[in-house]
């Protein structure tokens, strides 16, 4: 397998970013081969500056990954209330908005869309919720420091490699494990 040579992750906080470069590490990349883009202070969210810049940060990854192997993009952002599907088709609306071709499935490009936020699965990693599935709608605790999140990242990353999540995984962190199987063996064929 070789190693990736960059992945962009475009993503809503630190937390979110934290936790996706630590699992990114866990499975053979280096500190510098991940970044995220600068961040300009709009005062907007976190969710409209993803959905904005995510058309951009395509069209930016298109332009390396025909000459470079190893290119890659992780999107994170939250689907807080709405449906996976609709922040998916939110992503397409602003790609469509901006003349950029829609995300393809031969792309390394990697959605990572956790329901309701990523505390909910963080809430799932580290146990809080003792074997029981996780309710999407319910609001978990947030960590002090976003790297508290290094041991969820850790075991997430171990059950991936046995090929299961246990107890019963949300059903949003289910969807992203399988997507990211995918960009996984595009990214290091």
């Amino acid at each position: 397998m070789s190693r990736p040579a960059r992945i962009m992750i475009l993503c809503e906080d630190r937390q979110q970013y934290s936790f996706v470069r630590h699992f990114l590490m866990n499975r053979g990349c280096g500190p510098d081969d991940i970044r995220k883009p600068r961040r300009r202070s709009n005062g907007g969210s976190g969710e409209q500056y993803v959905r904005e810049q995510f058309p951009v940060e395509l069209k930016a990854y298109r332009s390396q990954a025909n000459h470079q192997l190893g290119i890659g993009l992780v999107v994170v952002i939250d689907a807080d209330r709405q449906k996976v599907v609709d922040r998916i088709r939110a992503f397409d609306v602003a790609c469509d908005e901006h003349g950029v071709p829609r995300r393809r499935q031969d792309e390394r490009v990697l959605y990572v869309i956790p329901k309701r936020n990523i505390e909910t699965w963080l809430a799932y990693l580290c146990g809080e919720t003792r074997g029981e599935t996780v309710d999407e709608k319910k609001k978990f605790r947030k960590y002090d420091y976003p790297s508290d999140c290094h041991p969820d990242a850790d075991k997430l990353d171990a059950m991936c490699k046995a090929g299961k999540l246990d107890p019963v995984p949300p059903p949003s962190l289910e969807l992203c494990c399988v997507e990211f199987q995918e960009f996984w063996r595009l990214l290091t064929k």
